[in-house]
């Protein structure tokens, strides 16, 4: 971020009207899929998804605690939203009103399952990336049904936060 903010306001135009070219230049919804996993992380993914869920709730009249439940959020991070769309907004809504007009071919489920799958490929193709959690995944594919459950009680004995224990938990709650 720091080295985006060294660069001249018009190079930052630039850069920011060359990142609109290319969203707008994607026809359809699972080539904007591709292209977001492509060039952010899962989380990013996650967190942009949520903040325009977020933006859609509190334009419908939504109560911040029934937010908070429906998208796991906090309440800070509602604000957020709730300041931006006070101050100007005007991104969020004509987004969401054009969403609206053209609706999706496809559910909620399955640009989710078509944004996992290119996100796995991803992993796959880049597996230097994600060694830690290949290896555990593999090892837990290969493993029988004891040792599964003797590695998830390793797991969980990890901090509950770190990747690699939500990851396993994810791939193998029992």
């Amino acid at each position: 971020m720091e080295k985006y903010i060294r660069l001249s306001l018009p190079a930052q135009k630039e850069l920011l009207g060359d990142f609109a070219q290319a969203l707008l230049s994607l026809k359809t919804e699972d080539d904007a899929i591709k292209f977001l996993v492509d060039l952010l992380t899962k989380e990013e993914v996650i967190k942009l998804a949520k903040r325009i869920k977020i933006a859609q709730f509190i334009l419908e009249g939504r109560e911040y605690r029934a937010i908070e439940q429906a998208l796991r959020v906090s309440h800070s991070t509602i604000a957020k939203v709730a300041y931006w769309l006070r101050e100007g907004g005007d991104g969020f809504k004509v987004a969401l009103k054009n969403a609206k007009k053209h609706g999706g071919q496809l559910t909620k489920s399955e640009m989710f399952d078509s944004a996992l799958m290119t996100w796995k490929k991803f992993k796959r193709k880049y597996p230097s990336m994600f060694w830690p959690s290949l290896l555990v995944e593999g090892i837990l594919n290969s493993a029988d049904e004891q040792d599964r459950k003797e590695i998830y009680r390793s797991l969980q004995k990890l901090d509950k936060k770190s990747k690699i224990y939500k990851e396993a938990n994810a791939m193998y709650s029992l």
